[in-house]
């Protein structure tokens, strides 16, 4: 049996926990307790450099958001260096200093005047293009309600409760709205506003990591890849008999001791919990071991190495 195949894991697993029966912990429920070691607690506890991996996105023109939050589960990590087209670019975790740079100005303009109906209504904005989800058109009533309608970010609007509204259209490009329809009567003469945040269009130098998603500056005017430095989480296994982790043996040590203090803990044995943690420490060094070997062949990276990293000091921008 090789010191990576899986059923040496739960074995280890039987051996440390004291229950080498299935009547004491059938092997549906190990193999649950091993892929929750594997899944959410293996990636935090271990950073290894031959786990790390490029994560590429494809920016598309005119749109400066990108959401992962589809994939958060797949990734432990994201960190620099990041890179548009093969150029590196700035990279932000700090939404208030990268906002403080790059502003989200959003402008208030006289769209339109009520005329003693509801709608609809219709007015173009100047300040163009237009960020989607970022459009508010407000009015008040004659009893001094506001009345909001808000664009869904696919060219259409809702009012202040959420509601679509019926014919309504908006074009990001050039401003133009139409078919705006408020829920009550807007007075002979009351102001109706808008306002929107607007975008400039280039080749993005910085990006933002926030809220699980990547903001860039400037919007994309074209096609670009993005890349990162990604840490990916394992995959859950229902493996048996087999290699668990061809590539790198010492791990099978690490996550049989991580599994068995995670079952420990649910029975609340704390003695056995507090005997086996150091075996557990001891076993993650040594799983760490070839990677602090790696990194001590290179001195650690500065502003002041190469320019790779900080194309041009502290505040200069990267390649355009």
């Amino acid at each position: 049996m090789a010191l990576n195949d899986f059923d040496y894991i739960k074995g280890k697993i039987r051996r440390v926990t004291g229950r080498p029966s299935i009547n004491q912990l059938t092997d549906a429920d190990l193999i649950d307790y091993i892929n929750s070691f594997l899944v959410y607690d293996f990636p935090l506890h271990t950073r290894l450099i031959y786990n790390r991996q490029v994560y590429s996105m494809q920016l598309v023109p005119r749109v400066g958001v990108y959401s992962i939050a589809s994939i958060k589960n797949e990734y432990s990590n994201f960190e620099p260096p990041a890179y548009i087209d093969g150029l590196p670019i700035q990279y932000s975790q700090n939404e208030q200093s990268f906002y403080s740079l790059y502003p989200r100005l959003k402008y208030s303009v006289n769209w339109a005047t009520g005329s003693g109906i509801a709608g609809p209504y219709a007015g173009s904005y100047s300040y163009t293009p237009i960020t989607p989800t970022t459009v508010v058109i407000s009015a008040v009533d004659a009893g001094g309600n506001s009345l909001l309608a808000l664009d869904d970010g696919v060219g259409s609007f809702t009012d202040q409760l959420g509601a679509p509204i019926v014919g309504s259209t908006i074009n990001y490009l050039t401003g133009a709205v139409a078919g705006i329809t408020f829920t009550n009567v807007i007075p002979v003469g009351n102001k109706i506003y808008m306002s929107a945040n607007n975008y400039i269009l280039g080749k993005p130098f910085t990006v933002l990591y926030f809220n699980n998603s990547f903001h860039f500056y400037p919007f994309p005017d074209r096609a670009y890849t993005f890349d990162i430095v990604a840490y990916p989480n394992l995959a859950a296994t229902t493996a048996s008999g087999g290699s668990l982790f061809p590539d790198l043996n010492q791990w099978a040590d690490t996550i049989a001791l991580g599994t068995s203090l995670k079952i420990f803990t649910d029975n609340l044995d704390l003695d056995s919990y507090a005997k086996v943690q150091p075996l557990f420490n001891e076993a993650k060094r040594l799983a760490e071991r070839r990677t602090l070997k790696q990194l001590s062949n290179q001195r650690a990276s500065t502003i002041y190495d190469d320019g790779l990293s900080y194309p041009s000091g502290w505040y200069g921008y990267p390649y355009q």
